[in-house]
């Protein structure tokens, strides 16, 4: 995400029904490269949603977890 200031970042996980399973980050955030992990030992496989929001930027990813 292009950015020049420091920004709040909300990154939540959503399942296939879209119902939001955890929020992952929802701080201010400086700009620049950030790692994020998603310790999804409590959620079984299938599909989801990864979801990134910062103020009009809007970013949705999927994701499939497999075990």
């Amino acid at each position: 995400m292009p950015a020049e200031t420091q920004h709040t970042i909300s990154l939540q996980v959503y399942d296939i029904s879209g119902r939001m399973v955890e929020t992952l980050v929802n701080e201010k955030l400086k700009p620049g490269q950030h790692q994020i992990q998603w310790n999804a030992s409590q959620h079984p496989s299938g599909l989801y949603f990864l979801k990134m929001e910062s103020g009009t930027f809007t970013k949705t990813q999927k994701l499939i977890l497999l075990k």
